[in-house]
């Protein structure tokens, strides 16, 4: 991820958070935060929805619970950030901001690993016309199948995103290097080597390739 400039908001975070209920201002302030507990194209997916939001005070309040949903989750106190999302879902209405807050109910829950209660929510987002937020469900679909024991309704899923039929909204490289970790533990390792291979092949100059470079190294060493 680019390196982004923490502002000087910063410095009176609690101030900003009463003050301002737009989600995707509270994410500028604490980007650093929300990456290192959810993943970094998680977070642009959810400022690309949450910036577009209306001032409505429904909105301006589903984006404040949120907000605090988010602090909780990174915490992590999973299951204050689980009521929190709950809630933003419900005050949000039909707006886009409550598939983002019903997107991290689930990755909660999977959290939490209750992952059966996750999938129902999971399954209606993966279809969303948001196609950057209906990747990532399906990102956290693929985690929800592998812990169920389903790898390869797992691997299907990763392959998808890596293979968008038009531009893409979550990194292909990304998708390929969980791909390949998947396949790596489902034990087959010249499946996890291809993929590998892929990324190497497709994205050479990506963030991933010196750990896809690594991976592959390992899988074809010869054991002392």
């Amino acid at each position: 991820m680019a390196t982004v400039k923490i502002t000087k908001k910063e410095m009176a975070q609690d101030e900003f958070i009463d003050g301002m209920f737009d989600f995707g201002e509270w994410l500028e302030v604490h980007w650093m935060k929300v990456a290192i507990g959810v993943g970094s194209a998680v977070v642009v997916v959810l400022a690309g929805i949450a910036w577009n939001a209306s001032r409505e005070k429904s909105v301006e309040d589903a984006n404040r619970l949120l907000a605090s949903g988010m602090e909780a989750y990174a915490a992590p106190r999973y299951p204050e950030a689980l009521t929190l999302f709950e809630q933003a879902a419900t005050q949000a209405g039909s707006h886009a901001v409550a598939d983002v807050a019903r997107l991290f109910r689930a990755r909660t829950l999977l959290a939490l690993q209750r992952g059966p209660e996750a999938v129902p929510l999971l399954e209606g987002l993966v279809t969303s016309r948001n196609e950057a937020l209906a990747a990532e469900a399906k990102i956290a679909l693929a985690e929800a199948a592998e812990s169920a024991g389903n790898g390869d309704r797992a691997a299907s899923l990763l392959q998808e995103v890596a293979s968008p039929p038009k531009g893409g909204y979550y990194p292909p490289d990304g998708a390929l290097l969980l791909l390949g970790g998947l396949r790596e533990r489902q034990g087959k390792k010249d499946e996890a080597k291809r993929v590998y291979d892929e990324l190497l092949t497709r994205f050479p100059q990506s963030p991933f390739a010196a750990d896809a470079r690594e991976r592959t190294s390992a899988l074809t060493a010869k054991p002392l």
